[in-house]
């Protein structure tokens, strides 16, 4: 497999990264995750753009333009030959002498996957979510620190679920890899605030007016556990039903007729693309 490691495309197994990088040592890091749609990364002046914007946030710049990014994912991308591929881009600090302060020397690499897509069932029969009283530090930006979520897979394994969903001072906001949206009615709601707004997100919602009244706003947590139809968006997901939520069934427990409505709307967005 073929990546890239700071300034240069390389095999995978060569990469060598400094055991005092303070992204390991300290978590200072950020990344962006997004897929390929017919050979191409989809959405991706949306995705360099907010990886640039979490770069900043976090005082870090990125070793490359849009353009260039763009001439390194297709080199990457036609090295590895998935037919669909995940791309993975991560940035941090890079090695620090004092294990605290980077040296200002920054670490990059971009890792290319074969996509591994959920099963066909996710999406026909829909999946289930499991709740966690938890609030990202910095919700805005992806950073490399995931530790609430790894630490409670267990829990989201034992309950059969699909996603984590967190709900911090009654207010719903985002899961853990994954946007959460549900319908009152007609209208589509989502938050808005205290969440990563994920391309995937932001993509859904412009194609959801077309057809709805879409609200980005607070949801509460009884709203959520009275919605008679979810749904997740992802990068690696798409728009994914949700008919549990800790258990329980989201209305009569099947994907509703508007949660199919906006699975079309991105399908044949998607397929244009």
């Amino acid at each position: 497999m073929k990546c890239y490691f700071n300034g240069k495309i390389c095999d995978l197994k060569d990469v060598r990264i400094s055991p005092y990088d303070i992204g390991l040592l300290r978590g200072y890091g950020v990344f962006d995750v997004m897929c390929t749609a017919n050979g191409k990364p989809f959405l991706f002046d949306e995705h360099f753009a907010r990886l640039k914007k979490f770069a900043k946030e976090i005082k870090l710049e990125l070793p490359f333009s849009r353009e260039e990014f763009g001439r390194i994912l297709n080199k990457l991308l036609k090295a590895n030959g998935f037919k669909k591929s995940t791309i993975r881009t991560v940035l941090t600090g890079g090695p620090s002498s004092n294990a605290y302060v980077p040296d200002g020397k920054p670490t990059c690499f971009i890792l290319i996957e074969k996509f591994a897509p959920l099963p066909k069932e996710a999406y026909e029969k829909g999946m289930g979510v499991v709740t966690l009283g938890f609030g990202r530090q910095f919700p805005e930006i992806k950073i490399t620190n995931y530790l609430e979520a790894i630490r409670n897979q267990d829990i989201k394994n034992k309950k059969g679920a699909a996603e984590i969903t967190y709900i911090q001072d009654g207010k719903v906001l985002e899961n853990s890899t994954s946007n959460i949206f549900i319908f009152k009615g007609d209208i589509l709601v989502t938050a808005k605030d205290g969440i990563l707004r994920g391309a995937t997100r932001n993509l859904v919602v412009k194609l959801a007016k077309k057809r709805f009244k879409v609200e980005e706003r607070e949801v509460s947590e009884k709203e959520f556990r009275e919605a008679r139809e979810v749904f997740m968006t992802g990068s690696n997901k798409d728009v994914v039903p949700v008919v549990k939520i800790d258990g329980k069934k989201v209305g009569d427990g099947k994907v509703g007729k508007n949660t199919k409505a906006i699975m079309e709307l991105f399908r044949e967005y998607y397929e244009k693309y």
